[in-house]
């Protein structure tokens, strides 16, 4: 008798649940798994959360992590949450602290929303990157007011053109539609808005005045694209169809002036050019020395805090160095000769080179320019496989992908180039 009663209770006791999620998880199959997390998640303890940790979190598989978070849909408040809630903040391994804020996101509960919030100030700044995402996602205009403190919080640490400053100012935007740049200004523009704003309307922002003490640095660009973080590395097509020539555009309306570069972001398919053969071009007009041009009055105007590498490719790739560099004036003078060698021959390994830049320790931005789809003879390149590879290598960084793209070859190329930086977060620019 008492055998089968201790038969009974090991069936349905947390132990055993346990042992089923590990042979879930080493099964691979996420349908699995998530069934078992949704056993678990009824009347979960901090034990039961923290194996979900254990082994379905730290599981390394894309498929796994998003099974367990879906698992975790029909976790009620309780001490299995508050656990969740703690780890989001204190779990050593960021891409924990990452999915949790992820998951925890999606929720409607205050402690959960809290550890959200906690998550702006994170150490790791791929993880406050998460957090921004996930509030950005939310539309929730109460947490303007932590955005601006978060902002803040960056100012006093003297991190006023990091990514996590501008990111934070990117989603108080989209939140009340000003444009604004120092935490104090936010913080009048909430304080004389907040009506309003809690009614989830964005403000006109011709009607915005302030008297804000901040004053907003213009950063450093390239092709017309903003370079707001101080960490970027730069992807760079030379392979041999840079060597084409492009006419002017019909419009002079199309450059832009005072030194910020030929391109602005444009949508759309290609214009109407003027005619003449690509022989009758200057060699000016040639993609790869417009890019030469454009590359070294870049690297002449960094700021002495900014770090930079630069990577270019064509069947293969070529780093100027492993890891990034300050902007030095030695460092400059290599990058420009690096700049200099560069000439157009082979074919577009884009894949090569994405991953190489995705290599250099500490990047928090990557700027991709090219002519082209992904290209390769032998060992073709599948641009849905590629897309899909990185974002599974992103998916804990959360690194934005500005791309740069060329007007005259607007179609697949341009598609492709768009598609990477709207799944990562950056923008696309195209040159004239």
């Amino acid at each position: 008798m008492l055998t089968t009663v201790f038969s009974i209770l090991m069936c349905v006791s947390p132990i055993q649940e346990l042992s089923n999620l590990e042979k879930a998880v080493a099964s691979g199959d996420p349908k699995l798994v998530e069934q078992v997390i949704q056993a678990m998640a009824k009347g979960a303890s901090a034990i039961d959360m923290d194996q979900v940790i254990k082994h379905a979190l730290l599981a390394d598989n894309p498929a796994i992590e998003n099974a367990a978070l879906r698992g975790l849909a029909k976790l009620t408040p309780g001490p299995g949450l508050t656990w969740l809630c703690t780890q989001a903040k204190q779990h050593p391994q960021k891409q924990v602290r990452d999915l949790l804020i992820r998951y925890l996101g999606s929720r409607k509960d205050v402690e959960s929303f809290r550890a959200v919030l906690q998550g702006l100030y994170d150490q790791e700044d791929s993880v406050a990157l998460g957090a921004i995402k996930t509030l950005l996602e939310k539309e929730h205009r109460g947490a303007i007011p932590h955005l601006i403190r978060a902002l803040q919080y960056q100012e006093d640490r003297d991190r006023d053109l990091c990514l996590v400053a501008e990111q934070l100012r990117n989603i108080l935007g989209e939140l009340t539609g000003a444009d604004l740049f120092a935490a104090s200004e936010w913080d009048t523009l909430w304080k004389s808005n907040r009506k309003e704003l809690e009614q989830n309307k964005k403000l006109d922002p011709a009607k915005i005045v302030l008297k804000g003490t901040g004053v907003k640095i213009e950063p450093v660009n390239f092709f017309g694209q903003e370079l707001v973080s101080q960490k970027i590395v730069f992807v760079l097509d030379t392979s041999i169809s840079m060597q084409e020539k492009d006419p002017k555009p019909e419009s002079s309306d199309d450059h832009q002036k005072g030194g910020k570069g030929e391109g602005t972001s444009v949508g759309g398919n290609a214009r109407k050019r003027r005619g003449g053969s690509s022989d009758e071009l200057p060699d000016s007009r040639m993609r790869l020395r417009r890019v030469q041009k454009e590359l070294k009055r870049m690297v002449r105007e960094l700021p002495k805090d900014f770090h930079f590498c630069l990577i270019s490719f064509d069947e293969d790739v070529e780093k100027m160095s492993d890891f990034l560099i300050k902007a030095l004036p030695d460092q400059k003078r290599r990058a420009i000769k690096f700049i200099e060698r560069f000439d157009p021959e082979g074919f577009t390994s884009t894949d090569l080179a994405l991953d190489a830049a995705f290599n250099i320790k500490g990047v928090r931005t990557i700027v991709l320019l090219s002519d082209g789809m992904p290209y390769r003879a032998k060992d073709p390149i599948d641009g849905a496989a590629l897309l899909e590879h990185l974002d599974t290598i992103n998916r804990f960084e959360h690194i934005p992908i500005h791309t740069i793209g060329f007007r005259a070859t607007a179609g697949s190329a341009s598609t492709f180039l768009q598609e990477l930086s709207r799944r990562s977060g950056g923008k696309y620019t195209e040159i004239p």
